[in-house]
């Protein structure tokens, strides 16, 4: 309640890059199947260290805001190594940094023990916005937090591969929902509930005057016959 969607990908869209054989910014298409399931969506997988690969740039909404991205952890069969995602945040064409200097933030994931067989493992990173403070985590563990230069203006995805050894790692985003906290809903949405809740409480009160008042002795007047 409340949450609006500004921008949203998800994998129907980057089926269609796959088709078109299209990059999304630097990021390339992949489709990869997981369970016996097709997925599909952009990344970076290598068998040796990459720079970063950066999503094309999205507009970003003001006020308070999250941004929600799915994606998954291949690793090659007898791969291990380590595979960063975060987001940059931009205030107009230059990066938001925070109070140290840094503009991206994010996480990394580490593979020491290789697997049998080639692996996609689901995974998701939420960043939460209000007042150019931002809260970063991944699976619902808080990494960190930072306070960026304003006004954040947009932001672009960004996945990297720190470290490949005996094979391919990396990271495919499949989705990205980024969406606003609407007040203006939620104070109205909030008034409607405590209409609700009175008007209840209301009859509750009324119903109870009238049974009680069903119950009140009467004194009966008028002249006796007979």
């Amino acid at each position: 309640m409340g949450w609006k969607t500004f921008y949203s990908v998800s994998e129907d869209y980057f089926k269609d890059l796959y088709n078109r054989a299209e990059k999304w910014g630097d990021l390339n298409p992949y489709r990869l199947t997981v369970q016996g399931v097709e997925h599909y969506g952009a990344g970076n997988v290598s068998n040796a260290p990459t720079g970063w690969f950066l999503s094309p740039k999205i507009q970003h909404s003001i006020g308070k805001t999250k941004i929600t991205i799915k994606y998954y952890l291949w690793v090659e069969g007898g791969a291990t190594g380590k595979a960063s995602i975060g987001v940059v945040f931009y205030k107009n064409d230059e990066t938001s940094k925070d109070e140290q200097g840094y503009d991206l933030h994010g996480g990394t994931h580490t593979v020491s023990q290789a697997p049998t067989e080639s692996t996609a493992e689901p995974h998701e990173l939420v960043i939460e916005q209000e007042n150019n403070k931002i809260v970063y985590s991944i699976d619902g563990e808080k990494l960190g937090e930072a306070v960026l230069e304003a006004p954040l203006s947009s932001f672009k995805v960004a996945v990297k591969v720190d470290e490949a050894n005996n094979g391919n790692v990396g990271i495919i985003v499949t989705s990205v929902t980024a969406q606003y906290y609407d007040y203006i809903e939620d104070m109205v949405s909030t008034m409607v509930s405590i209409m609700n809740i009175m008007m209840w409480v209301m009859m509750g009160v009324t119903f109870v005057v009238l049974i009680i008042k069903a119950f009140k002795p009467r004194k009966v007047t008028g002249e006796r016959v007979g």
